[in-house]
């Protein structure tokens, strides 16, 4: 008996590979908490996809993803990780040559940088609260991409105004290359889930990576208005 439970036991140890496809801006969060994944999992080996492109997980062997926005399809577990801010922001050159936004409705004097989904080639809307009756404000887009990483490159190179991730943000941010904007006037928070096919039997590989990732991705949140991050309240979803 002992010997048929320690035969049990060694096949449920997590091991193998694991595929994972994230979105490319998600190697900001990923990579750093990855060297004690594979520390306290050394027979899991994992293959990375990095990519903005929507996959189906079923259809192309993925055991889990990273994304963010709505999952629609039923087939697919869901766990949320914590939420981010998305936040507008510019260099010092840029606002010292057009001056800084105070509302709104002062983005139309602006140039804005727009990032465009590559899957519906929508451009983004920026997530602004405004008085009731209030009409968005118009945009002026010089330059729009697909891209999130070239979109904080084009906004640092002073070519405008961008919306992106706080999290992308940060360094540019507390280094003094970026300067938040608006903060008041935002709204809308981003979300990540961690999907995975449903299935009767969750294999012990993909468990502990979602466990895993569920405890170590957001574990603090950035204070946009000091600049100085702090700890996260609240348990893991």
């Amino acid at each position: 008996l002992d010997a048929h439970e320690s035969l049990l036991r060694s096949r449920e140890k997590p091991r193998g590979a694991i595929r994972l496809s994230c979105p490319i801006i998600a190697y900001h969060l990923l990579l750093p908490v990855l060297p004690a994944f594979m520390a306290r999992y050394p027979e899991i080996t994992l293959d990375l996809d990095f990519n903005d492109r929507i996959v189906d997980l079923i259809e192309e062997g993925v055991d889990v993803a990273i994304r963010s926005g709505e999952l629609p399809d039923s087939r697919l577990m869901v766990r949320a990780l914590r939420p981010f801010r998305l936040l507008l922001a510019a260099t010092p050159a840029y606002l010292a040559r057009h001056g800084t936004p105070r509302c709104p409705r002062d983005l139309s004097d602006h140039c804005s940088i727009g990032f465009r989904f590559p899957n519906s080639g929508k451009i983004q809307s920026w997530p602004l609260r405004r008085s009731k009756g209030e009409p968005d404000p118009r945009l002026n887009y010089v330059l729009t991409c697909n891209n999130m990483e070239a979109l904080r490159g084009a906004v640092l190179r002073d070519l405008g105004i961008g919306c992106m991730p706080d999290f992308l943000a940060e360094a540019p941010v507390l280094a003094g290359h970026l300067v938040p904007l608006l903060l008041d006037h935002l709204d809308a928070p981003g979300q990540f889930n961690l999907i995975w096919p449903s299935s009767r039997h969750l294999s012990p590989k993909v468990r502990v990576l979602v466990d895993f990732l569920a405890e170590h991705l957001f574990i603090s949140e950035p204070c946009l208005s000091t600049g100085k991050r702090h700890p996260a309240s609240g348990e893991n979803a």
